[in-house]
């Protein structure tokens, strides 16, 4: 007889642990005090979404394992063609037919950037000091801002330059940081920011408040209107910078199959668009309870939803219609894009992972 409630008493008292770790749990304090949000009903892959496999033929480039090219999550091109990227490692490393050379350390995390035409430097958006600037001969690193009215960057992001050596740039959140993404996603209050340095007077001017995970940014050609990522609403914006409509930020396409991440102006004036994941549907079923997204923020990262490893890069034209989309549903070879820039008939890619730079012939 008590051979037999041995193993009932090992079940009841397995529910019992299970119950109050799911009570403590739950009654633990969250780091977020998250926002409900309804997200519309995850676009259908077809038309210009449907599922592909045209990612799959991308080959990594300059990628020398013993170099470590670790985290190469954005490129800038040089006026002799070269690639630069920032790695994970605070290192910004040029790439051409020797391999890597490291130009810099930034001490931080160096995501964005580009070169500007007006002085030939290499403008920098370092997540973790703010807006940099690279000289490329001199190899130096001078720091220009990491606040603005008050506010401490606290996620530098992206970045487009203009004709006159303005810089655009996004800090993604007021409240977390590049560790703390997931944190950002699942609280949904709007704190990013998109903002202009101005490179003659030194000042900076926020332009856009208010985004849910501000992120890549893409200067129209005739440099009227930015466009704007959201990657926490799975949108874009546009944002009008000169004539009647200054200043006014309207909708530029929505709903997206995924978290949109760095843009580009492909030499047609359409935009890439970089998909660092498509989405969760556990994570658009739990963004309308404030509750159950407080509690899985609690939960330690390796528990936390992951993205889904799917390459997916989107051209979209000059009115936010879709066009195409390139695809590794796999993620063996592209398990996540971070930026997409097209160059003679090629599209290079970035991502968070160790694949170095990749490139693809567009079809």
């Amino acid at each position: 007889m008590e051979r037999q409630r041995l193993p009932l008493l090992i079940v009841r008292g397995l529910a019992v642990f299970g119950l109050a770790s799911v009570v403590t749990w739950l009654a633990m304090p969250s780091p977020i005090g998250s926002l409900a949000w309804i997200p519309s009903p995850a676009p259908a892959l077809d038309g210009p979404y449907k599922m592909n496999t045209l990612l799959e033929g991308a080959r990594r480039t300059f990628a020398d394992d013993a170099a470590n090219i670790v985290g190469a999550e954005d490129m800038a091109f040089d006026p002799e063609g070269r690639a630069w990227s920032g790695l994970a490692d605070g290192r910004i490393v040029r790439f051409d037919d020797s391999g890597p050379t490291t130009i810099v350390n930034t001490g931080g995390r160096p995501l964005g950037l580009e070169f500007s035409e007006h002085d030939g430097n290499l403008y920098v958006c370092d997540a973790d000091l703010g807006l940099l600037v690279v000289d490329p001969v001199k190899k130096t690193v001078t720091s220009l801002v990491n606040t603005a009215e008050g506010d401490a960057f606290r996620f530098t992001n992206n970045l487009e330059i203009d004709h006159k050596g303005r810089i655009y740039f996004t800090d993604s959140s007021s409240v977390w940081n590049k560790d703390q993404y997931t944190e950002d996603l699942l609280d949904q209050r709007p704190t990013g920011r998109v903002l202009r340095y101005d490179t003659d007077t030194g000042t900076t001017t926020v332009l856009v408040r208010e985004l849910s995970f501000a992120n890549g940014l893409a200067l129209m050609p005739d440099e009227r209107s930015l466009i704007i990522a959201e990657t926490g609403r799975y949108r874009l914006w546009r944002l009008w910078l000169e004539g009647e409509q200054r200043n006014i930020k309207e909708p530029f396409i929505e709903n997206l199959p995924g978290f949109p991440d760095n843009l580009s102006v492909s030499p047609r004036g359409t935009i890439w668009v970089a998909m660092a994941s498509t989405r969760k549907r556990l994570l658009d079923a739990i963004h309308p309870s404030p509750f159950l997204k407080d509690a899985v923020a609690t939960l330690p990262p390796l528990l936390r939803p992951k993205p889904v490893r799917w390459g997916f890069v989107l051209e979209v034209d000059g009115d936010g219609r879709p066009m195409r989309s390139l695809q590794d549903p796999s993620g063996d070879v592209v398990p996540g894009a971070t930026a997409v820039h097209e160059r003679d008939g090629m599209l290079w890619l970035g991502s968070l992972a160790d694949r170095g730079v990749v490139t693809v012939p567009l079809p």
